[in-house]
Formats: structure tokens, C-alpha cells, sequence
């Protein structure tokens, strides 16, 4: 890997770096790694000031997945580390070498790296549109860990990659965590995507929090490109990225990414690439180093000059859109898993809150069990606005929601007197009074006391409507029952004062077209291209609004295109495209003209 420790600072060459390898940070975390007690590691990670106790488990678990990937693809050749100079490339960079320095030094091998001869292979993929700051940071991690670094043209990724894996290369490690556009579906090792040449894709730290990075990147003291530091938290092409809002302080200047409390906010300075962003950027000071040069990439790779950048359309104006806001939920029940119980809820929550311009980020179906609702309940509060739970609220065995979440943020469960109150005197009937009107051991003190366990710090409000079941929420998460229509009652009650509402409304089209889906393919593809903004659905269909089903109309083949965005006139120029391009006589209605 040709960790090189203890070199003399070049700070020419670090102009662009926050921290340096000069007082060996690798090495630092070589030896935490190397500790194989749990019980000492967590300690070492005490004493570093780690004071997060899912730190550990989470350090361990990702320094398992890169060791069992070199095991998997143990030449040089076979695998390559992507690293693009963001915080996320940075954690995982670093945890791989020393992730491998650790495992040769615990087996006894002599030395703890490869011979100089196998550098390390990394990825970097180039744009045009890339941070000159990021790309001088980039040089230099790469000179100062003589690494081997392969560069991909950002016009060209695809047949980047299709040389890499002509040549040998078989795996791609990535810094990629749930939450990341098109993570949805990814695992540690997934293979790449239908229609790319096939390597597989190493995500070792798919499971880390925004904090958790920031944990290993500042206690070890290891080196992250210094736009972290002038208020950015995710960084991306020029034309994408501004300072996060969320760190703008009241004199005008940001603070670090490091100090942004709401990991979910993350991307809140991510917009998606128009000329409106890019100006901003260019009045924020991105497009170049502080003394306005391009910086130089190592040796032998040619430079890549910036285009200039788009002004704003006549008209336009500097005051971006607000940013949507997102929303997850957790159904918890093994009768859902199992079919026993069809859910209702989920359904209910995405049709009702994207009815209210909020971003549906995911639905999960967990299990009646802690760590699996803690996992969940965890990762979505980190990364959407709002998370709703259902199920799981009852007295018995199988009822673990309350204790799931309060695993989830590391509080305990206290008991809530006033609820205890309400439950042993019911005043009045309903779901509750179900829940536990004949327990088996007929203790009901008992039943009342675990539906009064409440994660410590919850919030509680009380109904005005004589309901006697609370809305209790923790942080972000919202708690509700499992029951369809108590669980509509309970969004519907708490929803009143409007706090659901998203920052904008859909828009939405719908074309009906005489074909089928291949028959569009090409224009439909072109049109998806074209405007990234919109949300584009094909689907099968058998009606047409006005139509009889005696009439040739309805008798026709049909297919459903819709388009949806938070901006009207990027949804009529989506289908406006789509209708132009489209073969003669398929289109049979358009939602306008229903």
C-alpha cells in the first residue's frame, strides 16, 4: 500500500489539505485496528475522545469488509479503490490501508505493506466541472502515499471502466453509505449495474452516519480536502455544489462540516447542476485555487481545463428553490413479513405525504426485534426529515417499537406517569382498551406499565379531542400504531398544525399513448436524458379518463406516461419533448385535453 510515514511536509503541495500525514495518523490507526479485544478497542477509542459508542462496532465491522475484499481480490490488478477527494473517499481510502497494514502486522508478516513495487491502484474519475481545490488535494494524497492513480475522463466513465476490467480489474472499492443517490438497493458487495462492464462494487462503510465520518476523520487526524472547512458538507461537480445553509452564521460566514449537528441536512448545499447553481458557486469562489490557477495532477496525467461557467437566463433569479422535504417510514411486524397482516399504513403515509410535496425516501419492513428497529429507525432519522413507525406499540412479548427506538438514539426507557394514569383508569374505549382488556395473566398493571414505557426524552402531546392514545415522537420520529385506521387518526391529528407540509407541490402530467413500451423506447430514454429534474413513470394501462369502454378510444392499446416535478414548466417541457418525439399517431390523450 506504500504508507509512507514519518515524511517531511511539503506545504506547497498541502495548500488544500486540512491535517497531514507527518505525525503518522495512519499508523495510529493501524494500532486500533489491530486490537482484536472489543473491550481494549473500544477503550483506545475512548481515550482518542470517541465518546460515540456505535463507533467501535461500526470501525470493526468495516475494517472486516475490507479485509474479507482483499481476501476475495488479493492482486494488485484484481481491485482499485475509488477515490474522488470527498470525506466518504477519504474514510474509506484510509480504512483500507490501514485495514491491510493491520491484518500483515497481527499475522507477523515483516512489514506491514506491500513491496513498493504494488502500489495501492485508485480511481479517480475527472470532470471537467470538478473543484480545483479537490483535484490538487487529490495529487496530493496520491504523491504523498505513492499510490498508483488511474484517471478516468469524466466524458468517458463507461469505457473507462470497460478498459480497467478488459485488463484484470475485478472489484471497485467505493465510499458510498445508504442515503447516497441509487443506494437503495445496494449491499457491501453488489455487483455493478445491468449494462456496465461486471466488477463488483465494495461499499465498506454503506452503514456509517455523517458523524461517524467526521469521528474517524478528526480524531485520527487524517487528512480531508479544506472546502470541508469553508462550509461545505457534500461535495460534488462545481455546477452541483454550494455552502450548506444549515452552517451559515449570522456574520455571513459558515462554519465546518464537522460542526453540522443534522446529519440529514447533508446534502442541503447540493442542487442539481443548473446555471443558477453554478453562478453562485462561481460567487462563492469554487472554480479555482486561492491564487487562480488550475492545479497540476501527478505526473503523466494531462490537465483538464474548466469550461466557463453558464450565467443566469434573462429573468432568473439567484433565490434557489427550497429544498424538498423527505420523509421515511418503518413498518414493524413479523406478521407483515409473513403475510399473516397486509399492510395498510405504509401505503397510506407515502400516498398522503407526497400529497403534501414531501419526498418519499424509502419504506422498510422490519422485524419484532430491538436491533433491527434501532438499525433502521437509525439510518432513516439520519437522513430524511421526518420518520414514521407503525406497529409494535401493544403489551405483549412481541411489541419492541418503543424499545427499538430508544435503542436507536442510546437512551433508556422511562415510564410516563401521566399515560400510566390514563391507561389503568380508561376513561374511554378503543384501541387501547382492546390491546388489553383480557390479558392472559390477567395482570393489567403490568400490561399498562410496558405501553407506558417511553424512550427517555420523547416528546408527548396530548390530544384535545378526548382521545385518550398521545402522539409521542422522538426527535424526528413519529410513533404510531399499528391498527390502519388508529394509525390514520393519529398522522391526521398531529398533521393539523401543518408540520407535514412540503416546502413546494408537485406538479404533474399524464400522457396516454397507443403503443407499448418498446415502442417509445428510444423517445422515452431521450426525454429521461433530457430533463434529469423530472420524475419520469411508464406503466401499463387500461383506461383512459373520459373514455367509455365501448369506444374505439378505450379499445386501443394504451400506455401512461407520467411526469412529475416540483416546477410546472420543467413537467410541460418533459412532455412536450416526449410528444414531439414520439412516432406519428400514438398519442391518444394528453391529461390536459381529458
Amino acid at each position: 500500500m506504500g504508507m509512507e510515514m514519518g515524511m517531511e511536509e511539503d506545504d506547497s503541495s498541502s495548500s488544500c489539505a486540512i491535517g497531514s500525514f507527518g505525525k503518522d495518523p495512519l499508523n495510529s490507526l493501524v494500532s486500533v485496528l489491530q486490537t482484536a479485544d472489543k473491550e481494549a478497542q473500544a477503550k483506545q477509542l475512548r481515550d482518542l475522545g470517541v465518546t460515540d459508542e456505535t463507533f467501535a462496532p461500526a470501525l470493526r465491522r468495516s475494517c472486516m469488509l475490507c479485509r474479507r475484499g482483499a481476501q476475495l481480490y488479493p492482486r494488485s490488478s484484481d481491485l482499485a479503490v475509488s477515490f474522488n477527494g470527498g470525506k466518504d473517499a477519504c474514510v474509506v481510502l484510509y480504512l483500507w490501508l490501514a485495514s491491510l497494514a493491520a491484518h500483515a502486522r497481527s499475522a507477523g508478516k515483516d512489514g506491514a505493506e506491500p513491496s513498493a513495487s504494488e502500489p495501492q491502484q485508485v480511481i479517480f474519475f475527472d470532470s471537467p466541472d470538478e473543484f480545483a481545490h479537490v483535484r490538487l488535494f487529490v495529487a496530493w494524497v496520491i504523491r504523498r502515499l505513492s499510490l498508483k492513480m488511474v484517471v478516468i475522463d469524466g466524458c468517458s466513465f463507461r469505457k473507462g471502466m470497460e478498459d480497467l476490467v478488459a485488463g484484470g480489474m475485478r472489484a471497485v472499492v467505493m465510499g458510498q453509505r445508504k442515503g447516497d443517490p441509487w443506494m437503495d438497493k445496494v449491499d457491501a458487495f453488489s455487483p455493478s449495474d445491468d449494462g456496465w462492464p461486471v466488477f463488483m462494487r465494495v461499499n465498506p462503510i454503506m452503514d456509517w452516519s455523517y458523524s461517524q465520518i467526521w469521528a474517524f476523520l478528526r480524531v485520527f487526524g487524517l487528512p480531508y480536502c479544506d472546502l470541508y472547512d469553508q462550509g461545505y458538507t457534500s461535495l460534488g461537480s462545481i455546477g452541483s455544489t454550494l455552502k450548506n445553509p444549515a452552517l451559515l452564521r449570522p456574520d455571513g460566514t459558515y462554519g465546518a462540516a464537522h460542526e453540522l449537528v443534522d446529519g440529514s441536512l447533508e446534502r442541503a448545499g447540493r442542487s442539481n447542476g443548473n446555471g443558477s447553481a453554478k453562478a453562485l458557486a462561481a460567487a462563492n469562489g469554487n472554480t479555482s485555487l486561492p491564487n487562480g490557477k488550475q492545479p497540476a495532477l501527478p505526473v503523466g496525467v494531462s490537465p483538464v481545463t474548466s469550461p466557463t461557467l453558464r450565467s443566469f437566463r434573462p429573468g432568473s433569479t439567484s433565490r434557489l428553490p427550497p429544498l424538498p422535504r423527505t420523509a421515511g417510514v418503518v413498518v414493524v411486524g413479523n406478521e407483515i413479513l409473513t403475510g399473516k397482516v397486509h399492510d395498510a399504513n405504509a401505503h397510506f403515509l407515502c400516498d398522503t405525504l407526497h400529497s403534501r410535496g414531501v419526498v418519499m425516501k424509502s419504506v422498510e419492513v422490519v422485524p419484532d426485534d430491538i436491533e433491527a428497529i434501532a438499525r433502521c429507525v437509525r439510518k432513516f432519522s439520519d437522513h430524511c426529515d421526518f420518520v414514521f413507525t407503525s406497529g409494535g406499540l401493544g403489551p405483549t412479548h412481541d411489541d419492541l417499537t418503543m424499545a427499538g427506538i430508544a435503542a436507536a438514539f442510546e437512551v433508556c426507557l422511562v415510564e410516563d406517569e401521566r399515560l400510566f394514569e390514563v391507561l389503568s383508569n380508561r376513561s374511554s374505549g378503543g384501541f387501547l382498551q382492546r390491546q388489553v382488556s383480557d390479558p392472559c395473566s390477567g395482570d393489567r398493571e403490568l400490561a399498562f406499565k410496558k405501553m407506558a414505557q417511553l424512550p427517555e426524552g420523547s416528546c408527548v402531546e396530548w390530544p384535545e379531542d378526548g382521545n385518550m392514545w398521545p402522539i409521542v415522537s422522538m426527535r424526528n420520529v413519529y410513533i404510531f400504531a399499528g391498527a390502519p385506521h388508529t394509525c390514520r387518526a393519529m398522522f391526521e391529528r398531529v398533521a393539523k398544525d401543518g408540520r407535514f407540509e412540503g416546502e413546494q407541490q408537485w406538479v404533474s402530467r399524464t400522457l396516454w399513448l397507443d403503443a407499448e413500451e418498446e415502442d417509445v423506447l428510444e423517445s422515452l430514454q431521450r426525454t429521461v436524458d433530457s430533463f434529469p429534474l423530472v420524475e419520469i413513470g411508464s406503466y401499463p394501462s387500461t383506461t383512459v379518463p373520459g373514455a367509455s369502454d365501448t369506444t374505439d378510444l378505450s379499445r386501443r392499446r394504451r400506455l401512461s406516461i407520467t411526469f412529475e416535478a416540483f416546477e410546472e414548466e420543467q413537467v410541460l417541457a418533459a412532455r412536450d419533448h416526449l410528444m414531439a418525439a414520439c412516432p406519428e399517431g400514438i398519442l391518444v390523450l394528453d391529461e390536459e385535453s381529458a
